[in-house]
This record gives structure tokens, C-alpha cells and sequence, in this order.
């Protein structure tokens, strides 16, 4: 069993072009490997903190230096020697040595890099992929079997609003979702394909084509219907059927127009009370074959999640992120009250995997569904691609079919559904 022999952290640049936290472990039998972590744009108000710098004369204030040096200076010294198999006991310790309920301190970001880095060190220690060595962890840690049988399927972000582009959508998100029927080469070849028909659906529109943080199109439009409309007329173009090969989802992030008890959006002349908007996003899911539903309602207007989970129908996902953020307690009451019935995974919302991996079994034993995300800020890591298939994710959302840091994560899908599972169509 090998132990650690050193961990060095330093900074790199996410997609953004702001600054984050990348880190490299070596073992003492000479295996090394590397992970970096994201950052969000949209942030929900009960993430984990990331530790930012702050200094405005460097950086935009965006700098990790003090997340750099706490690995580099105070975790990494007293970690030489471990073993990566640890996972366990090395994440409880971290999560006590910040002390924080919203990991302040120390700073998730922090936390986040020297937990992946063992997931990897661990899988690398064991002769196992990333996604095989987190299937076992999770066995270990839980005492329960997910068994691997598929490739999660693809959620493709092809229209960017909200606060991930420079438009006027109000939503964040306008996705395609192939049937979970494909396996994830048919569901990727979809995704590409409408992708590029949109552009020229796009360019036929006299539109925008630039693209927004997560790589999808981010057209100005009239009003958020619009964007919907856009994408049944894409495809409709490519003779795909929608509501059977394929489906439309949104993430509305609503949080973010939601003031003083009503919504405000650019599909309704004044704000929206209550049940004016929730007869508003009811109508979509009718009108659209909406099959994924995210943060429809705010993250504090629990009356209308428990009164949307009621009259949606029961076939659509209806996703909690900024509801839940990755965090058990607000699982919990989420579960408790029934508002949603599939919740958002992204480790750096909680600070460590074997926290994230505690949510997912407590999700998994009320049956709530789950699906493993990005983030806005992002690297070319492709750990939660392998991540999404050790746990079995529902679905994944790594953005649109393009840009590097995204196509990094869909590619290593693809890869493992080739060389590993070898998935029949």
C-alpha cells in the first residue's frame, strides 16, 4: 500500500479566465496524478465558500493564493505519509480542521482539491479507473452497491441565458435531452448534430451566434418562450422526434429574478405572485415536452416547490440545485416537505467526496433521482465524468457539445462507454 510522499498545489485558469486551484500528489512508489477544481457563476446562497483572495490589485480579486498556501503550507505537510485509501478519514479530518458548516475557513475550493486528489491517487494505488476505484468507495463508505450498467445520459445546454451569458434571457439554461433509450454514442451524436443545426437555425434568424460561460448560443430573444420555440424549430429541422428520441428541459434559476415575493420576467409585463407563475411554468411543461425541470422557483419559496411538485406531471424531472446545493440537511428538508424529486450534484458546492458521496446515499434511499453537474468555471478535468458513471448518475449536465473544458467531460464518457463498458446500441 503506498503512501503519500508529496502534494503540491499552485493556480491555473478556468474558463472564465478567472483563477482556480489545480494540485498534483505523488505517491512513494512513483505514481502521480493531478486534479483541478471549478468555480460557479450562478452561486446558490447555501453553497460551501470558496476561498477567494480578494485583493483587487491582482487577479480581478479572483486570486486562490491562500487557498494555494493553505494546501501547500498547512494540509499537504501533515498528509505525507497517508495512505490515499483513507478517502474517509482524510475528508472527515479536513471537514473538522475548517470547522465551518459552510467550509469558510479553509474554503471548499481547498478542501475539494485534496479530496479529489485521493480519489485519484486511490484509484491509481489500486490499478482501477477513476469511476470503478468511486463505484468501491462508495460500497465501502455506505455499505451498498450501485452496480455499473450504463453511461448516464447526456443533458445538453445549447442556449445559454441568465447569468451565463450576455443576453436577455431570464432563464439560464435551454437544453436538449436525447432519450435515455440511446446509449450515450447515439445520445452525443444527437446532441452535436442539433447543436450545429441551431447555429444555422440561428444565423436563418438573423441572431446572435456567439456563445455563452457553458459553450451554448446565447442569442438575444424577445422573451424566454422564445428560446423554447427556437429549439422545437431546430429540431424539427433534423426530423428528430421531440417527446420520444428527444426532450427539452431548462434550468431557470429562477433565484435570480425573483424579488420581493413575485418573479420578474420579460414573458409577462409586471412581476408574477405566486400562483400566476407557477400557472406560467406549468404551462411550459405542458406546451414544450419539458422532461427536466430546474430550480423553477426560488431557493427559499418552499410553499411553491411543494405546491409545483404536486400539480407537475410525474414523468418530469423536477431538479433541486440552488434548493438542495449538495448539502444533507437541506436534502433532508427537501425530502421532509416534498418539494423535488432529483437534485444536483457538484462536489464544490459541499467541500469533500465523501461528503458529496453521503448525500447521494441518502438520495438513493428515498428515491430521489440525481444528476452529477459542472460548473460555469471550469477545467479540462474530467473527474465528475468518471464520477457521474462510479455513482450512476441519472443524467449529467456538462454544458453544450463544445468548448474544451465541456467536450473534456463528454469525451471521457464516450471513452469509457468504448473501452470499458462497451455498451450496445
Amino acid at each position: 500500500m503506498a503512501k503519500i510522499k508529496s502534494i503540491h498545489a499552485f493556480e491555473i485558469i478556468d474558463s472564465r479566465g478567472y483563477p482556480t486551484i489545480s494540485g498534483t500528489l505523488t505517491l512513494d512508489n512513483g505514481l502521480s496524478v493531478s486534479s483541478s477544481v471549478p468555480a460557479g457563476t450562478s452561486v446558490g446562497k447555501y453553497e460551501a465558500v470558496e476561498l477567494r483572495d480578494n485583493d483587487t490589485k491582482r487577479m480581478d480579486g479572483m486570486g486562490v493564493l491562500k487557498a494555494v498556501s493553505y494546501i501547500n503550507d498547512l494540509i499537504a505537510p501533515k498528509l505525507i505519509g497517508v495512505s490515499p485509501l483513507k478517502q474517509g478519514e482524510i475528508d472527515l479530518w479536513l471537514a473538522k480542521a475548517d470547522g465551518t458548516n459552510d467550509k469558510s475557513k479553509l474554503g471548499a475550493n481547498t478542501l475539494l482539491t485534496i479530496s479529489q486528489l485521493m480519489v485519484k491517487a486511490g484509484a491509481a494505488d489500486s490499478g482501477m479507473s477513476v469511476f470503478r476505484y468511486v463505484n468501491k468507495l462508495f460500497e465501502i463508505l455506505f455499505k451498498n452497491k450501485i452496480t455499473i450498467e450504463r453511461i448516464p445520459s447526456p443533458i445538453f445546454n445549447i442556449l445559454n441565458g441568465g447569468k451565463h451569458a450576455n443576453n436577455n434571457l431570464d432563464f439560464q439554461e435551454f437544453q436538449v435531452i436525447p432519450s435515455s433509450a440511446f446509449n450515450f454514442s447515439k445520445s452525443y451524436e444527437m446532441g452535436v448534430e442539433v447543436f450545429h443545426e441551431l447555429k444555422r437555425v440561428l444565423i436563418y434568424r438573423n441572431a446572435a451566434i456567439s456563445v455563452g460561460e457553458e459553450g451554448g448560443y446565447s442569442p438575444n430573444f424577445s422573451s424566454n418562450i422564445d428560446g423554447l420555440e427556437v429549439l422545437v424549430e431546430t429540431i424539427n429541422r433534423k426530423n428528430i422526434k421531440l417527446g420520444l428520441d428527444i426532450f427539452l428541459g431548462l434550468d431557470v434559476a429562477s433565484s435570480t429574478f425573483f424579488k420581493d415575493g413575485k418573479y420578474i420576467i420579460r414573458d409577462r409585463p409586471q412581476p408574477l405572485k405566486q400562483p400566476d407563475y407557477l400557472d406560467f411554468l406549468l404551462k411550459i411543461t405542458k406546451g414544450y415536452s419539458l422532461l427536466y425541470f430546474e430550480d423553477p422557483v426560488a431557493e427559499d419559496d418552499w410553499d411553491s416547490w411543494k405546491k409545483l411538485n404536486q400539480q407537475i406531471a410525474k414523468d418530469i424531472y423536477l431538479v433541486g440545485d440552488d434548493l438542495v446545493t449538495t448539502n444533507k440537511t437541506r436534502l433532508e428538508r427537501a425530502i421532509k416537505e416534498k418539494a423535488c424529486t432529483t437534485i444536483i450534484i457538484k462536489p464544490n458546492q459541499i467541500g469533500t467526496i465523501t461528503e458529496t458521496l453521503e448525500v447521494i446515499d441518502m438520495a438513493r434511499k428515498n428515491n430521489i433521482n440525481y444528476v452529477v453537474s459542472h460548473r460555469s468555471g471550469e477545467s479540462n478535468d474530467d473527474f465528475i465524468a468518471d464520477f457521474a458513471v462510479g455513482i450512476q448518475s441519472d443524467f449529467v449536465k456538462f454544458g453544450a457539445p463544445s468548448r474544451g473544458e465541456r467536450v473534456a467531460k463528454y469525451n471521457r464518457l464516450w471513452q469509457i462507454e468504448r473501452e470499458e463498458l462497451k455498451t450496445k446500441a
